[in-house]
């Protein structure tokens, strides 16, 4: 008989058990993920499910099921030492052992070569995301629960444990291992190293060089035992071939009664107590205000979930900064993927100051014209992109539709706007601006400056060599989004009754007539681009893109045609190939080496972010009613049962383009998850 375990620090009232089974938070827009006995115990689904906890400052906690590190992202304290970058994974794992009178229980797990050692997965009988894990591990009449989370705003991850039920006391042995490394790489046994350890009341220190960061255990301990050795071999089977040597500087001994609690926690420099009754309650707190203040689009599943999920990717970095991080194992910001998830992560859900800081952090990274595509771990913005600063306007927009915030666009985002078009009228950048017919050129064909942007492998390891997908030339969607931008700058001049909003409707006008002259194809389409080659007819989603925006030089029959096309040799019951079948180009499988991932990236591959343009170009053709809502929500059901599988409480960021399009990539994308959101609040799909 399944049997499901609600933690208390102390037995109930009446001295008889632990009361009713219950999740660890009810939250109104969460529902929980729940794994029974089969699924913990099954080397295969456990190792293959991923969890993931954030701080809000670009920093997480990261691992599967089975507490098995499966890939070098995962760790239990991965801070964010520059905010939200300059990510470091100082601990890596903690191993646990239960020592009873009946005997002596090792639940870790870990992959070396040929094996897995030890064998805890065998006693965890439960799991939850609700929305912190959650696993509970049985020994016979013994249940030991275990909690991690991450305290908000900081870099410190929580690790709890309570004595559900047992005979007697126990003795709990919990052995840090850390890393100390940037998460991308990996570490190695260094015997030139003197780790610095440091011991006061309640507290350890260490250090692995005197200009590396310091982490900090925080623990009521009965006993700390220095013992340092080297844990050696580590495999990542997510990332062959990956081993690594863990350090330990020795273990902590707690003992446990019936019904107490203790925790570890671990930091990068503190104040505060190690009471994890408390730290929960602050958790709670925060969560629960965090739930009051967001609205879902709708009560479905993908709904609720991604909603929340999408929390995540967002990093506060003191009072006025605001990033969001492209996904997760782990990405910097993206300013691409910042805007076109802004709708749907915080449009959709109501979480209107959330947006306003994203955009405002973004405008005040312009440079040259040109608004940051990413951020590099180091905190660098780079601004090699057409595309990032004309979805910009796109994204306020949206911003103006859902709130009718004219006041913050002319105050904050105004001026950024005008400097925008300015630089693409005169030209900026990397080869991009306009020509003598207004439309817009990257005139560098050795450049990947849109979202196709991957590139072959190079010859070293730092190396990149040419596009996968040329895009020099003139690209049809960034010609789409450039009309989009000066059509949005004329309507809000407008509002703001300024007088160069004629100049802008003006120029849109030319854009658009010159964009037909160019792009119409004799199969009644559009070129996928134009450059000094010839025109380039491959059938790719960027036809939807264009056929999407709000504003577009198509006719309403093109983007019918560009719909029906799409569905022909596009559309999957994943989502939206990146390039038709038929094409000599096409590769249907995302997988094999580095080499042959970058082929196909952009060459086949679904890209569960394109459900926006896709389900947009639906909504504007065929409307919004009971035959294509009901034709959407089946279509996204397809994503529903990869919440509870992969990147727990997310969608993946890829899918093979040929059946059975299996889930590839990223955990998670921002982007994504913003998208998806913005499909059900646009089709008013409230149950999906």
């Amino acid at each position: 008989m399944e049997q499901h375990f609600n933690i208390k620090a102390k037995p109930d009232a009446t001295g008889e058990g632990f009361g009713p089974p219950a999740p660890a938070l009810p939250l109104a827009h969460l529902p929980a993920i729940h794994l029974a006995a089969p699924a913990c115990q099954d080397l295969r689904s456990g190792g293959s499910r991923e969890w993931l906890v954030a701080n809000g400052l670009g920093g997480y906690a990261s691992s599967t099921v089975l507490g098995m590190n499966t890939r070098r992202a995962h760790g239990l304290l991965v801070a964010a030492l520059r905010p939200p970058v300059g990510r470091m994974c100082l601990l890596s794992k903690v191993e646990e052992t239960v020592v009873a009178p009946f005997g002596r229980f090792e639940l870790s797990c870990n992959r070396y070569a040929g094996m897995v050692h030890p064998d805890g997965w065998r006693y965890l009988v439960e799991f939850r995301l609700d929305p912190w894990p959650t696993f509970f591990y049985r020994m016979g009449q013994t249940v030991l629960a275990k909690t991690v989370f991450m305290l908000p705003g900081e870099n410190a991850v929580v690790v709890g444990y309570t004595l559900v039920s047992a005979p007697g006391p126990v003795e709990l042995v919990l052995r840090p291992l850390t890393a100390f490394r940037d998460p991308r790489f990996l570490s190695r046994e260094d015997p030139s190293l003197k780790p610095r350890v440091e011991e006061s009341p309640g507290e350890v220190r260490l250090q692995m060089n005197e200009d590396g960061p310091v982490l900090v255990f925080h623990h009521t301990a009965e006993l700390v035992q220095r013992s340092g050795c080297w844990y050696k071999n580590f495999e990542y089977p997510e990332e062959p071939p990956a081993r690594e040597d863990l350090w330990s500087f020795g273990q902590f001994l707690y003992l446990l009664k019936v019904g107490e609690s203790c925790a570890l926690v671990a930091s990068t420099g503190r104040r505060g107590g190690v009471d994890l009754a408390f730290h929960e309650r602050r958790l709670v707190n925060t969560q629960q205000v965090l739930a009051q203040t967001m609205s879902p689009p709708g009560e479905g599943p993908l709904a609720r979930r991604l909603s929340w999920s999408g929390e995540s990717f967002l990093a506060q970095c003191g009072a006025s900064e605001s990033f969001l991080l492209a996904g997760w194992p782990p990405l910097a910001p993206w300013g691409r993927d910042t805007l076109i998830a802004l709708p749907g992560l915080f449009l959709s859900t109501r979480r209107f100051e959330a947006a306003r800081g994203l955009l405002a952090t973004l405008a005040g990274c312009l440079k040259d014209g040109l608004l940051p595509v990413r951020f590099t771990e180091e905190g660098l913005p780079e601004y090699d992109s057409a595309d990032t600063s004309l979805w910009f306007f796109w994204a306020v927009w949206h911003y103006l539709k859902a709130t009718r915030d004219l006041k913050f666009v002319a105050k904050k985002l105004l001026a950024p706007m005008r400097e925008i078009l300015e630089a693409y009228l005169e030209g900026t950048s990397f080869g991009i601006g306009m020509d003598d017919e207004g439309l817009m050129e990257l005139k560098d064909e050795t450049l990947a400056l849109t979202w196709m942007d991957s590139r072959e492998p190079g010859r070293g390891p730092e190396e990149a060599g040419p596009p996968v997908t040329p895009r020099g030339g003139k690209p049809v969607e960034i010609n789409a989004l450039w009309y989009c931008a000066l059509s949005v700058m004329a309507r809000v001049s407008d509002r703001l009754q300024l007088k160069r909003s004629a100049t802008y409707r003006k120029l849109a006008h030319l854009v658009g007539r010159n964009f037909a002259r160019t792009f119409h194809s004799p199969q009644g389409l559009l070129y996928d681009r134009v450059s000094e080659r010839g025109a380039d007819s491959a059938i790719r989603p960027n036809l939807l893109i264009a056929a999407s925006l709000p504003f577009t030089p198509l006719s309403r029959s093109l983007e019918r045609r560009i719909l029906e096309e799409a569905e022909r040799s596009l559309l999957t019951p994943a989502g939206i190939r990146s390039l038709a079948p038929g094409h000599p180009a096409y590769r249907g499988r995302y997988e094999g080496d580095a080499s042959s991932r970058a082929l196909s990236y952009h060459q086949g591959t679904v890209w569960t972010w394109l459900w926006g343009p896709y389900a947009a170009t639906v909504l504007k053709v065929r409307g919004v009613n009971r035959q294509t809502q009901a034709a959407l929500k089946k279509q996204l059901s397809f994503l529903i049962p990869h919440l509870e599988a992969g990147g727990l409480g997310g969608v993946p960021e890829i899918f093979d383009g040929d059946p059975p399009h299996q889930p590839r990539g990223g955990l998670s994308q921002a982007w994504a998850a913003g998208e998806l959101l913005r499909v059900i609040a646009e089709a008013k799909l409230t149950d999906a």
